[in-house]
C-alpha cells in the first residue's frame, strides 16, 4: 500500500469522531430548539388564552352587576327592561340582553319594547348549567334567536331566596373575540383559533364559518389533555404542529398552527451547515493528503534511487538540499496548520468568554472532573488552580445546592442533565450557573463520562426576580386600589343615606356634607396622582417655569396645610431661607404635598415634623425630616419605585397608592434636581432631601393686587348624561344666582339651547346620542352661537382631547372632578 492510501486511512480515521461528534451535537442542538420553540409555543397560547379570559371576564363582571340591580330584586320588571337597555348602550360587544325564568320563559328582551313577547332559544347546554352550578357560564357559538348573527353567550344566574329564579344573559359578537385574537399578531402563515366546548370554532384567523368543528387532529388532542403540543392537519390541510390551551374559565380552548417547515427550518439549516461543514473538511483533508503525500513520495523516492544505485557501486548524485526542503516544508505546512488551529480556538474561547460559558467533562469511573479555562474564570479561580474532582468542585457549590447538585450529578443512570444552581466564588460573589450534560456510555451501555457545558446566567436570575417583583408590585397595587377606593365610596354612600333622611340644617346633615367634601377631595388627589404618574411615564407633561423664591413656596404650603388641619396631630416646624429656582410652582407644591402626606402618614401623633429650606452651592435643599417609623437599609432606594410601599398592617391606616414618591422623583428629575431618602433604621424617623439648581434672585417688584373673579347671574346650559353629576353642577350654579336649564343627551341640549339661548353652555363629551364635540360645532353654526361661551367638561384630559375640544369650537377644556373655584374663573372669563 502506497504511503498516499496510508495518509487517506489516516484522514478518514482522524475526520470519524469529528463527524461523530459534529452530528451528535447538531441532533442535540435540533432536540433543544424544538423543545424551546414548543415551550414558547404553548406560553404564547396561554398568553393569548389570558386575553381572552380577561375579555371574558369582563364581560361576566359587568353583567353580575346587572343581575344584583335593586329594580330585579324588587321584581320591577320595567324598571329593570331600562336599565337593561341603558347598560347594553355601553356594551359595544354585545347585542342584547336578556332575562329568563328558570323554567325558560323568557321575561324579557333589551331589543324589543317592554311587554313585547319574547321567544326563549338560542340556548345551548350552557343554561341547564347554568341552573346546575349556580355560577356564571360562558356558552358555545350559536346563531343568537332575532339577532340571527353568530354569537356566544354568557349566563349569569340570579339566586334570590337559596334558589335561581332567573338567568340573565348577553350574546356577543364573535369578531369581538377575534379582535382579540387579531392582537396576538401571529404570523400569516400560522393559524389561531377559539374552539367551544363542542370543540366547534368559535372565532378564527385565517376565518372560517363560526361552528365549524374544528380539525379531526385538534379534537383527539383536546379530547385526550386539556394543554399540550401535537402534530396534525389544519383545516385546509396543512400539515402543522400546534400548542392549545384549555381555559378554566369558559371551558373554551384556544390552539396555534404553526407550520411544519417553520418548526423544522431549525433542524434543517443546523444539519446543512453541520453536513457542508464535514463536507468541506473532509475534501480539504483529503487535498492536503494528496499534496503532502505527493511531495514527500518525491524526495523518498529519489533517496531510495540514489540509496539503490549506491547499493550497486553507481556514483549517482544523492539528492541533498532539495529532500531536507521538502520536509521542512511539510513542517512549515503542520505549523501554519497548527497557528491557525490556534486562531480559531481563541475565537471560539472569545465567543465563549462573551457568552460567560465553558465546557466540561467528568469521567464516571475515576470521578476525575476536567474543565476549559472559561470555567476557571466563570468562578473567579486562577488558571490551572482547580483540582480537577467532584469533591473540590462541590466546595464552590452554595451550601444550600449542594445536596440537590451532588444527587443530580451521580444519577449517573441519566443520560442529560440539566441543573440550575448557586457558587459562591473567592471574593464571596453569589452566581447562578446553568449547566447542561449529556452521558457517554462505554459498548455494554455502561456509564463512562458525562461531558457538557456550564454557564453563568446571574444577569438573567436577576432579570427574573426583578419581573417577579414587578408582578408583586403590580398585585399589591391592585389590591390598594381596590381598598383606597371602597373606603370613600364606603363614607360617601353612608353620608347619602344620612342626607337623605336627615334635615339640611340637622348636625348629621353637617357632617354628612363635610364627610362628602373631604372624600371627593381624597379620590380627585387618588386619580390625579394616577393621571399624573401616567403622563410622566408617557412624557405629555409640561412644565410652566417661572422664577420664585422656594422658601416662600415651601411656607405657603405649610400654611395650607395648618390652616386644613392636616398638621394638627404632630408637632410642624419650617425653618427656610430664600433659595430661589426657575421651576413649575404647582409641581413643586405637588413634590411638598406628596413628602408631607408621607410624612403625616407615617409619623405617629405628637411626633415632629420638620421641613427646612436653604441654598447650598448652587443647590436650592429642601428637606422633610420626621420622628416616624423609619426606613430599613434595603428599602432606600426602592421607596421611589412605583407602587412601593413600606410596611403596614390589615387597616391600612395610612393608606396611599404607592405613586406618591414615585411622583415626587420624577417632578424633581424633570426639572434637572435629584431626590434621596435616608434613615438610621426602623423607629428612628426618616428625612427625604429634594435639590433643585438655583438661580439668581429677581429684582424686586410692588406687589400687585389680586380679586377673585366675579360672574354675574348668566342663563346656563349643561348637558350632561349622568344624572348625579348633572343635578349638583345644577344646585352649585343655581346657588351661586344663575339661570340653569339641563339635559340629559346632545339633541336635549340642541333644543333647549334653540329655546333659552344660553350664555354659556357646559357640555359633557361622551353623551349617549352624539357626542359633544358635535354639539358644540351645531350650536356654534346655529343664530347666536358665535357668542355663546362653550366649555367641554370630561374625563379625558391628554393633549390630544384639548385639540380636539378646541377644534369643535369650545372656548375652554376642563377635566372631571372640576373644582368650584376652576369652574368660576373659567365663567368668567367668558364674560
Amino acid at each position: 500500500m502506497k504511503l498516499r492510501s496510508h495518509l487517506y486511512l489516516l484522514v478518514a480515521g482522524a475526520l470519524a469522531p469529528v463527524v461523530f461528534f459534529a452530528v451528535a451535537s447538531a441532533a442535540l442542538l435540533v432536540q433543544q430548539e424544538r423543545r424551546a420553540m414548543e415551550r414558547e409555543a404553548i406560553g404564547r397560547a396561554r398568553a393569548a388564552m389570558s386575553a381572552v379570559d380577561a375579555a371574558l371576564a369582563g364581560h361576566v363582571t359587568t353583567l353580575k352587576a346587572l343581575a344584583a340591580s335593586k329594580s330585579l330584586a324588587a321584581g320591577d320588571l320595567r324598571a329593570f327592561h331600562d336599565e337593561s337597555q341603558r347598560v347594553l348602550a355601553t356594551q359595544p360587544d354585545w347585542l342584547n340582553i336578556g332575562l329568563a325564568t328558570s323554567a325558560r320563559r323568557q321575561l324579557l328582551d333589551a331589543l324589543l319594547p317592554y311587554g313585547q313577547p319574547a321567544s326563549f332559544g338560542g340556548h345551548d347546554g350552557s343554561f341547564d348549567l347554568a341552573l346546575s352550578t349556580r355560577q356564571p357560564v360562558i356558552g358555545g357559538v350559536s346563531v343568537g334567536g332575532a339577532i340571527g348573527v353568530e354569537v356566544v353567550r354568557v349566563l349569569v344566574p340570579v339566586v334570590q331566596q337559596g334558589e335561581v329564579r332567573y338567568v340573565l344573559s348577553a350574546p356577543l359578537r364573535v369578531d369581538a373575540l377575534g379582535e382579540v385574537l387579531q392582537a396576538q399578531k401571529t404570523p400569516r402563515d400560522w393559524v389561531i383559533g377559539l374552539v367551544d366546548r363542542e370543540l366547534k370554532i368559535i372565532v378564527r384567523i385565517p376565518s372560517v364559518a363560526p361552528g365549524t368543528p374544528a380539525s379531526e387532529s385538534y379534537r383527539a388532542a383536546v379530547t385526550q389533555s386539556p394543554e399540550g403540543w401535537f402534530r396534525g392537519s389544519t383545516l385546509e390541510g396543512r400539515e402543522i404542529y400546534a400548542p392549545y390551551v384549555t381555559s378554566p374559565l369558559s371551558g373554551w380552548s384556544l390552539g396555534i398552527a404553526i407550520p411544519v417547515a417553520t418548526v423544522n427550518q431549525g433542524a434543517w439549516r443546523t444539519f446543512a451547515l453541520t453536513a457542508t461543514g464535514v463536507a468541506l473538511a473532509l475534501a480539504m483533508a483529503l487535498a492536503l493528503a494528496w499534496f503532502i503525500g505527493r511531495r514527500i513520495e518525491e524526495p523518498i523516492a529519489s533517496l531510495a534511487k540514489a540509496t539503490h544505485a549506491i547499493g550497486r557501486g553507481e556514483r549517482l548524485a544523492v539528492p541533498s538540499a532539495a529532500p531536507m526542503d521538502e520536509i521542512a516544508r511539510l513542517a512549515q505546512t503542520l505549523q501554519k496548520s497548527v497557528d491557525a488551529m490556534r486562531e480559531r480556538e481563541d475565537r471560539l474561547r472569545l465567543a465563549l468568554d462573551a457568552g460567560r460559558m465553558g465546557s466540561w467533562e467528568w469521567d464516571v469511573r475515576t470521578n476525575r472532573l476536567a474543565w476549559a479555562p472559561e470555567l476557571e474564570a466563570i468562578h473567579g479561580l486562577a488558571p490551572g488552580s482547580f483540582q480537577g474532582t467532584l469533591e473540590a468542585y462541590a466546595e464552590r457549590i452554595h451550601p444550600d445546592d449542594r445536596v440537590y447538585v451532588r444527587a443530580a450529578m451521580t444519577a449517573a443512570d441519566c443520560d442529560e442533565q440539566y441543573l440550575e444552581y448557586r457558587i459562591v466564588r473567592p471574593d464571596s460573589a453569589t452566581r447562578w450557573l446553568e449547566s447542561r450534560g449529556k452521558l457517554v456510555r462505554d459498548p455494554s451501555g455502561k456509564p463512562q463520562r458525562v461531558v457538557g457545558v456550564c454557564m453563568d446566567i446571574t444577569e438573567r436570575k436577576r432579570s427574573e426576580e426583578a419581573l417577579k417583583e414587578t408582578s408583586r408590585a403590580k398585585d399589591e397595587f391592585l389590591a390598594m386600589l381596590s381598598h383606597e377606593l371602597r373606603n370613600p365610596l364606603a363614607a360617601l354612600s353612608a353620608a347619602a343615606h344620612v342626607l337623605k333622611l336627615a334635615q339640611p340644617n340637622e348636625v348629621p346633615a353637617v357632617k354628612a356634607r363635610a364627610v362628602v367634601e373631604r372624600q371627593t377631595k381624597h379620590m380627585a388627589r387618588l386619580v390625579g396622582d394616577l393621571l399624573d404618574i401616567s403622563r410622566l411615564a408617557m412624557g405629555k407633561v409640561a412644565l410652566e417655569r417661572e422664577r420664585f423664591n422656594l422658601a416662600e413656596a415651601v411656607s405657603n404650603v405649610v400654611n395650607v396645610w395648618r390652616s386644613s388641619g392636616r398638621l394638627e396631630r404632630h408637632k410642624v416646624s419650617a425653618t427656610t431661607t430664600p433659595a430661589w429656582v426657575d421651576a413649575d410652582r404647582a409641581r413643586i407644591d405637588q413634590v411638598l404635598s406628596n413628602l408631607l402626606d408621607n410624612a403625616v402618614k407615617f409619623t405617629p401623633a405628637g411626633k415632629r415634623i420638620s421641613v427646612a429650606v436653604e441654598q447650598q452651592d448652587d443647590w436650592a435643599v429642601l428637606r422633610v425630616s420626621d420622628e416616624g417609623e423609619g426606613l430599613p437599609p434595603e428599602s432606600a432606594e426602592r421607596m421611589f419605585d412605583l407602587f412601593v410601599q413600606g410596611e403596614r398592617g390589615l387597616d391600612r391606616a395610612a393608606g396611599g397608592l404607592g405613586v406618591g414618591l414615585a411622583l415626587v422623583k420624577r417632578l424633581t428629575e424633570m426639572h434637572g434636581g435629584t431626590v434621596s431618602a435616608s434613615s438610621t433604621g426602623r423607629g428612628r424617623g426618616a428625612t427625604f432631601t429634594i435639590r433643585l439648581p438655583a438661580v439668581l434672585a429677581p429684582a424686586a417688584r410692588a406687589p400687585q393686587p389680586e380679586d377673585g373673579p366675579v360672574v354675574p347671574p348668566r342663563r346656563v346650559l349643561i348637558v350632561e348624561d349622568n344624572d348625579d353629576a348633572r343635578q349638583m353642577l345644577h344646585e352649585v350654579l343655581a346657588y351661586n344666582g344663575h339661570d340653569v336649564r339641563e339635559a340629559r343627551d346632545g339633541a336635549s341640549g340642541l333644543a333647549l339651547a334653540a329655546q333659552s339661548t344660553p350664555d354659556i353652555a357646559l357640555i359633557d363629551i361622551g353623551l349617549p346620542d352624539i357626542d359633544g364635540y358635535e354639539v358644540a360645532r351645531r350650536l356654534r353654526a346655529s343664530p347666536g352661537g358665535r357668542r355663546m361661551g362653550l366649555v367641554a367638561i370630561t374625563g379625558y384630559g391628554q393633549a390630544e382631547d384639548q385639540r380636539r375640544a378646541y377644534e369643535a369650537g369650545f372656548d375652554a377644556h376642563l377635566t372631571k372632578p372640576v373644582a368650584t373655584e376652576r369652574l368660576k374663573q373659567v365663567m368668567a372669563g367668558l364674560q
